[in-house]
């Protein structure tokens, strides 16, 4: 009786390359798969612009609608003494711009007069965003003036329409203390909206 035995062909594998196969599957399967780029978290100043923008946009579309105030209401706790100190806060400025609403601000009262508050940080704003406006209007004229006709045709320009933009805002500031003198809480198209993104104004 003959007995056949199958040989069965056997593979050696060394034991280095078995210790390295998965390593490398691991290392090519990591590299395939896709990173997500990563996510930049925009900065106070860039949101501060960006509200900005979409602010001064609102604006200009109420403006256009000739509204000067928004959202007009009677404030029935404010007293006689708040009216008037609101009243300053807005006319002050046409002579000595953010002196009187950082008073106000820095008083020990302000906490405890919120419409003094209000039109105190509403009035300085005003100021800070016309007198920014001016300064970067004239820094850039006077870059400008660089360019020897360019230059003095848009310097003409802005020197004629530099005193109609103050005697602008000088109505305006008048127009809002009176407003204010009145008793009413109001908001300035695009102004007081941005405040209160900011949680500057309440």
């Amino acid at each position: 009786m003959t007995t056949e035995t199958n040989d069965i062909p056997v593979t050696n594998i060394d034991p280095a390359s078995a210790a390295n196969a998965q390593p490398e599957a691991s290392v090519s399967a990591s590299a395939a798969a896709p990173t997500a780029p990563p996510a930049f978290e925009p900065t106070a100043a860039e949101k501060i612009a960006s509200g900005a923008y979409q602010h001064s946009a609102a604006a200009a579309d109420a403006l256009r609608r000739g509204e000067l105030v928004q959202a007009s209401t009677v404030d029935p706790d404010a007293t006689s003494d708040d009216r008037l100190i609101a009243l300053l806060s807005y006319v002050t400025q046409i002579l000595v711009p953010v002196i009187m609403p950082v008073i106000v601000l820095l008083s020990e009262s302000s906490n405890r007069r919120p419409f003094q508050r209000y039109h105190a940080v509403q009035s300085l704003a005003f100021a800070v965003v016309f007198w920014s406006l001016m300064v970067m209007v004239g820094v850039g004229t006077a870059i400008l003036q660089i360019i020897p006709i360019i230059g003095a045709l848009i310097g003409v320009m802005v020197f004629c329409l530099s005193p109609l933009a103050w005697f602008t805002s000088v109505l305006l500031l008048l127009y809002y203390g009176l407003q204010a003198y009145q008793g009413r809480r109001f908001a300035i198209p695009g102004l007081s909206s941005f405040l209160r993104d900011q949680g500057w104004l309440a």
